[in-house]
């Protein structure tokens, strides 16, 4: 066997033959075979529980931060869920209470999706389990559990465990409901539960306190953006920030945009322009060179959106088609009415929505991902998408989703001039699209640009109409 290199900790590569003995405390043992050997390789995986570091203070939570942070001290309570859509900053409010936590002297466990039966067994070993009975019970979960929660409810040192990233909450509760607290994700007399989720489903959580993190008002919007720029003061910088309507993810992305382009963008004001002039999913353009790692496009605008539209198309196929159609309706977070879906319509490809129910379920599956809210008036009722949403859905389509177009186009002149707001922003969205995928001379191209000109006269804006027109 070749000598240990100590450069590599408890790692060991190559054939093995005879006893192979680890001293110190002993992980898990996991035999692979190299690629183009026939020998196993002995390694021990690497589980670390500690949070991610700020980069930047935290704008715009204080008022959250001090109420979980109060919840710690009140003795045992109830898990706290903070849901919201992906890059909306649930994982930075976690790292900031974490932070809290360890100042309190309390130890944080941070327990990463996809690693948590192995993050939740390190951090029943860290407060005192043995590592030998993790062994035996890491291949059932049920008996995992209870193993683990008997050892942190025990713990002679008050903690904080945060599950990062419950966007298949599943993975917590296989066979219950995470609320029920039968798996993974229970309350505890020794410590404070913390879950971030894209999943905003109250029945699915309760009885936890659920707590919903929204985007940023223009004036912490702002802030953040100078923060991350680098900046004292950045003239523009709310301009910038209500561009990107004040979601921290995009917030960070132009910030790092800011700092390493100052003379391509000497102000926050310059960068609005050109995404005024190209679109928001230019902020992905210029933020690929800057992002590092395999899951670096996971980081991007339009990652953090296709991991929503993955995860939501598990449970309802037809969701991401359905998005992409409101998208197109309700440009510029303009709310859609109800009733400018015609249900005989939808049943058609590519939404193949056959019944009200069907309907139902698929909406209601965008509701909980935090993709679409639902608004309510004493006129209507009406499905809206955040602007910034609404724009990256509608910068992602490709030729496969034309069919969503006509779709729309259908439904546009079901009714026609009935909401001419809504329409001249479809319209102009629409031939923003067909202007890419098909051509600017298209004839549905210029159809489109045509019927936005008709609203735009509905409305009277002649300036406008002369604008409209000339794009024809």
């Amino acid at each position: 066997m070749p000598p240990h290199d100590p450069r590599i900790g408890n790692t060991a590569r190559g054939p093995v033959h005879g006893q192979f003995l680890q001293a110190r405390d002993i992980h898990r043992l996991t035999a692979a075979s190299a690629p183009g050997s026939d020998s196993p390789e002995i390694f021990v995986p690497d589980i670390s529980l500690d949070p991610p570091h700020l980069a930047t203070a935290i704008r715009g939570r204080t008022r959250l931060i001090e109420e979980l942070t109060a919840s710690m001290g009140s003795g045992p309570a109830v898990p706290h869920v903070l849901t919201g859509p992906g890059g909306f900053g649930k994982t930075t409010v976690a790292a900031a209470l974490a932070e809290r936590a360890r100042a309190d002297g309390r130890r944080v466990f941070w327990v990463r999706s996809g690693d948590v039966v192995a993050g939740m067994l390190e951090a029943a070993v860290e407060v005192g389990g043995d590592r030998s009975e993790a062994e035996e019970v890491c291949d059932s979960p049920q008996r995992a559990a209870r193993w683990v929660w008997r050892h942190l409810d025990r713990s002679s040192e008050p903690w904080l465990l945060v599950l990062d990233n419950a966007d298949r909450p599943e993975e917590l509760a296989p066979r219950h409901r995470p609320g029920e607290q039968a798996g993974w994700l229970r309350s505890s007399p020794a410590g404070s539960v913390l879950v971030t989720s894209r999943v905003e489903d109250p029945a699915l959580w309760a009885p936890t306190q659920v707590h919903k993190v929204t985007e940023l008002d223009s004036a912490a919007a702002g802030a953040a953006l100078a923060d991350h720029a680098g900046e004292e003061a950045l003239p523009g910088a709310e301009e910038l920030a209500e561009r990107l309507g004040g979601v921290p993810l995009a917030l960070t992305l132009a910030g790092r945009i800011l700092a390493t382009h100052r003379v391509l963008f000497p102000d926050a004001r310059a960068l609005c322009k050109r995404l005024d002039e190209e679109g928001a999913n230019h902020v992905d353009e210029l933020s690929v060179p800057l992002l590092t790692g395999p899951d670096a496009r996971r980081l991007l605008l339009s990652g953090v959106l296709q991991l929503s539209l993955e995860l939501v198309a598990r449970h309802e196929p037809q969701a991401p088609p359905l998005l992409r159609l409101l998208a197109i309706l309700g440009s510029e977070g303009t709310p859609v009415p109800l009733r400018r879906l015609a249900p005989e319509i939808l049943r058609n490809e590519p939404l193949c929505l056959n019944s009200e129910d069907d309907f139902a379920r698929t909406v209601n599956a965008l509701v909980v991902h935090g993709l679409v809210s639902v608004e309510q008036s004493t006129e209507h009722t009406a499905l809206r998408l955040h602007p910034l949403v609404a724009e990256t859905v509608c910068a992602s389509l490709e030729h496969a989703h034309l069919s969503v177009s006509e779709t729309v186009e259908s439904l546009l002149q079901r009714h026609a001039d009935r909401d001419p707001s809504l329409e001249l922003g479809a319209y102009t969205v629409l031939h923003g699209i067909l202007s890419q995928l098909r051509g600017p001379m298209d004839p549905s191209t210029v159809r489109a640009s045509v019927l936005a000109a008709r609203r735009v006269m509905l409305l009277g804006h002649p300036e406008e109409r002369r604008h409209t027109c000339g794009r024809s």
